[in-house]
C-alpha cells in the first residue's frame, strides 16, 4: 500500500521459517529522492522498543542544508545484533548506494562495526 500511495517507497519484510516477524525496513521514495541533495554523511542507530511489542527500532538519518535531520530509513528488527544491522544495512545500501563519499556514523557498537564492514 505505501509503495503504491508514495512512489519509490521501498518496504521490506523478513520472516522466519515459521512465518514469525523478523525484520521490518521502511524508506520513504521522498526521502530516497532527497538524499541526492544532502550530504553523503549517514547516521546510523538504534533503540529498543518496550511495551506490548519488543525489538529494536533502527534509524538511518542524513543532515539537509539547514543543518536539520532528514530522516532516511526505518527498521524494526528482533534484536540489536550483527545479523540485524547486517540486513538493515544490506537494504539501506539498496537504496542509497554505496560511493566513495559516503561515510557512517555510529555509536560503534560491535555489531554495527561487523556489519557496516560486510556490506559496505
Amino acid at each position: 500500500m505505501l509503495e503504491k500511495l508514495n512512489p519509490g517507497t521501498v518496504t521490506r519484510i523478513e520472516v522466519d521459517g515459521e512465518s514469525r516477524f523478523k525484520y521490518l525496513f521502511l524508506a520513504f521514495g521522498v526521502a530516497i529522492r532527497g538524499f541526492r541533495y544532502m550530504r553523503k554523511v549517514v547516521g546510523i542507530d538504534g533503540t529498543f522498543l518496550k511495551g506490548q511489542y519488543w525489538g529494536v527500532l533502527l534509524v538511518a538519518t542524513a543532515q539537509d542544508g539547514n543543518g536539520q535531520c532528514y530522516p532516511l530509513a526505518w527498521g524494526i528488527v528482533d534484536s540489536e545484533n550483527e545479523d540485524a544491522w547486517t540486513w538493515f544495512l544490506t537494504q539501506l545500501k539498496e537504496v542509497i548506494g554505496d560511493t566513495d563519499e559516503l561515510a557512517l556514523i555510529s555509536d560503534r557498537a560491535p555489531s554495527i562495526k561487523k556489519a557496516i564492514s560486510t556490506v559496505f
